[in-house]
């Protein structure tokens, strides 16, 4: 019997456990209890995080809408993107989390040089070729990042 109702919906906030021993076949009975101070909106978070990779790494990355991940504490979990104004947004090159009571950044630099690599990756695939709007900048990438 299941006794708490699991649902995960795109661009809608949701909340994820980790590190929990899940049987692989038959019978899932879970009960979860979490108290945190959500001090911080997902809204928040995502500008927070859309600040920090504008000043920080390229004003060609932004915060999307984030999950609400719940671990050994409880966290925003912020895709960043990656944009060219010729194309609108080339795709997700990572995750920044938020502390929901601090507000505190988790920024790893391993994370940051990932998705720098991610976005040369999708920016080298991005041609004038393959822009959806006529007349827009031409962009080069050792400009940016």
């Amino acid at each position: 019997m299941m006794t708490g109702v699991l649902e995960t919906a795109l661009k809608e906030p949701s909340i994820i456990l980790s590190n929990r021993p899940l049987p692989q076949l038959g019978l899932l009975e879970m009960q979860v209890t979490i108290s945190a101070m959500v001090n911080l909106s997902a809204e928040e978070a995502r500008r927070k995080v859309s600040r920090y990779v504008h000043r920080e790494v390229s004003y060609l990355m932004h915060g999307e809408l984030p999950d609400l991940m719940v671990a050994e504490r409880v966290y925003w979990r912020v895709p960043v993107s990656f944009a060219y104004p010729s194309h609108g947004i080339l795709g997700t090159i990572g995750y920044i989390e938020v502390d929901v009571e601090t507000g505190l950044l988790n920024l790893q630099p391993q994370n940051i040089t990932e998705m720098k690599r991610y976005a040369q990756n999708l920016a080298s695939r991005a041609t004038p070729e393959t822009a959806p709007i006529t007349g827009g900048a031409t962009w080069s990438l050792v400009n940016v990042l």
